[in-house]
């Protein structure tokens, strides 16, 4: 079975999330899977991407076949990791011509199968025209039973570092017996028989992605240490510039009383240029990061407002253990956000000598844990932005899709009862991707936002019990 969830046909590409949550091996494995698997829409949704559902490959690759170019299978519970690099490289790969791009393994030394090719399930791309030519070929999935089948002739060369993942494979002419068909038998032998080119994926796609095998829990438990290294790491380490694309306009009267913000980089000095602020202006940094907060404060305290990528570089965190590199490429990469932010400044000196000079504050907080607004002056021209709060990616695994609208919900009740007409900013709502109708808000004052109320949302197969017998009343408003 199969289903579109998201079908507004704006892109070429559709991504095809194969549903293999039933056979998660834990109850915990099978809870992680399912916050991931929502992410996934959300991710796929922010980018414009259509989706399709399904647990039976042959039935969402039909069921795509006629509206895309390409389709890109991926496994329930697929990681993203710390980025969503994941977008351009699928976009990349198919500029190029092939008809299968996937991890195809040659089997034939393996201890365990000693036979075969496969083609894994947990990420693949199908080039639709040739799917299409070749009268829509089933998958084929593993299937234990003693048959014969021609050879297959592989590359000597072989890619990254693993003599399992050949360069190239063609139809050989042998006839071998074999005791098992791995998965993509059929549309790899379909492939090979019609000179159509089978491909690895690209580099930059096998690395920002992460498959935990959940099926298998002794492999699962090992590479949940990675997802749970995305926490860690996103809780000390902050970025060097601001993420969020940068806002011409904000609907707000200003000028701006108390501007409150999470994160990191350089947004908030342009944010208060545009609604304007005065020398009683007020600015409160609250995080979850205690150095992103320090560095903060020491950017305002200690930097003459020159080479801000070389202040960065200075002042980056300590990082946690068993780091990924950052490479001097990323000093780079913040010289460059820098200068294009100057483009859209007139007198830089002059803002930031006054930005400067305001009265700061700094609140360490978690959003999704017990917080209080007192921090928070009422009765000033507020402004509270913040960002994607509820969809930051390094914490989704470990929080499911109701406890973060819950906590959304919760947020924007307590601004109601602290300050109802603090403006609020948001560039993404904890439900997006699961909307029927997109909502209205997400910048205005809290007093003009609706609680999310999941009955409304569209529903994943995998949800379609623990969603169904919600309360009438919103999660987390009391």
């Amino acid at each position: 079975m199969a289903v579109m969830f998201r079908s507004e046909k704006k892109r070429s590409i559709v991504f095809c999330i194969l549903d293999t949550i039933d056979n998660c091996q834990s109850g915990y494995a099978k809870e992680i899977c399912i916050n991931l698997s929502d992410f996934l829409i959300h991710r796929f949704d922010l980018y414009g991407y259509d989706i399709a559902i399904g647990n039976d490959e042959d039935s969402l690759l039909k069921l795509v076949a006629k509206d895309y170019s390409h389709a890109v299978v991926i496994s329930a519970g697929t990681s993203l990791g710390l980025s969503d690099r994941l977008f351009d490289a699928v976009e990349q790969q198919c500029k190029d011509d092939f008809f299968i791009a996937g991890h195809v393994i040659d089997r034939y030394g393996d201890d365990y199968y000693k036979t075969g090719i496969e083609l894994h399930q947990q990420f693949y791309i199908i080039n639709l025209a040739d799917y299409k030519e070749l009268e829509c070929p089933s998958i084929g999935t593993e299937l234990w039973v003693e048959h014969e089948s021609l050879s297959h002739l592989r590359s000597i060369e072989y890619m990254y570092n693993d003599p399992r993942l050949p360069k190239s494979i063609i139809q050989g002419t042998e006839i071998k017996p074999s005791q098992v068909k791995l998965h993509g038998w059929n549309i790899l032998n379909v492939a090979l028989a019609n000179d159509k080119s089978v491909v690895q994926v690209r580099s930059d796609i096998r690395s920002n992605k992460r498959y935990p095998y959940y099926e298998y829990d002794h492999v699962f438990l090992t590479r949940l240490a990675d997802i749970k290294y995305y926490e860690f790491f996103a809780t000390h380490f902050f970025a060097g510039w601001n993420s969020d694309k940068l806002r011409s306009q904000i609907p707000f009267d200003g000028p701006v009383e108390q501007y409150a913000t999470v994160g990191i980089g350089f947004n908030w000095i342009k944010n208060l240029e545009i609604v304007g602020f005065t020398e009683n202006t007020r600015v409160v940094f609250t995080d979850i990061n205690y150095n992103c907060l320090m560095f903060m404060k020491k950017l305002v305290e200690e930097w003459d407002g020159k080479d801000y990528a070389d202040f960065y570089w200075t002042h980056k965190p300590m990082l946690p253990n068993n780091p990924p590199y950052i490479s001097q490429e990323y000093k780079t990469k913040v010289d460059e956000q820098w200068e294009q932010f100057l483009t859209t400044v007139d007198d830089w000196d002059r803002l930031w000598t006054k930005v400067k000079s305001l009265s700061y504050d700094y609140v360490l907080i978690n959003y999704t844990a017990t917080f209080n607004f007192d921090w928070l002056d009422v009765g000033r021209k507020t402004i509270l932005n913040l960002s994607n709060l509820y969809n930051h990616g390094p914490f989704v695994a470990s929080n499911s899709l109701k406890y973060r609208i819950s906590c959304e919900n919760r947020l924007l009740q307590q601004l109601k009862d602290r300050d109802s007409n603090v403006t609020v900013m948001l560039t993404a709502r904890a439900a997006d991707g699961f909307w029927r109708i997109k909502p209205k808000h997400y910048i205005d004052i809290a007093d003009n936002f609706v609680y999310t109320d999941i009955r409304e949302l569209k529903v994943p197969v995998w949800h379609t019990h623990d969603w169904k017998h919600s309360s009438s009343r919103p999660l987390g408003v009391l």
